[in-house]
């Protein structure tokens, strides 16, 4: 089991509890140069970096929009030799996350499901229409 801190971190060491599994986590890294909503990288401590190789994991967040702890946790034990086999959520807003794990085979898991829209700003109908995100006065 393992989860990005903060939030999914902590349902992932409830859950590997509960499962007498054991429990991994990564913490978000600030990015370096770059636009884009998967800029931020998620990083296992040094010491679990070899203990995660060749083990099938699952990786647990509380919610998920946009994706961006867990394709970051999901590079991340990729590049120390796991195999992430399951994305599991309390709440999946939107389906911004859906097609990355789907072309993966791994398939996300959720309590509930809200509809969510979520655009980068490129795309965004209220950026391109000049339409304020707040009333200045």
């Amino acid at each position: 089991m393992c989860g990005p801190v903060v939030g999914g971190g902590f349902l992932a060491q409830m859950l590997a509890s509960a499962l007498k599994a054991e429990f991994f986590f990564t913490e978000r890294v600030m990015p370096g140069e770059g636009d884009g909503l998967y800029q931020a990288q998620y990083h296992l401590p040094p010491v679990a970096r070899s203990r995660v190789r060749d083990k099938r994991l699952a990786i647990v967040d509380e919610a998920i929009s946009a994706g961006s702890a867990v394709r970051g946790t999901y590079a991340e034990l990729q590049g120390h030799g796991a195999e992430p086999v399951v994305i599991g959520a309390l709440l999946v807003l939107g389906t911004a996350a859906s097609p990355y794990f789907a072309e993966r085979g791994v398939p996300i898991e959720a309590v509930a499901r809200v509809p969510f829209d979520l655009w980068v700003a490129a795309e965004c109908p209220l950026c391109a229409s000049g339409e304020p995100l707040e009333d200045p006065r």
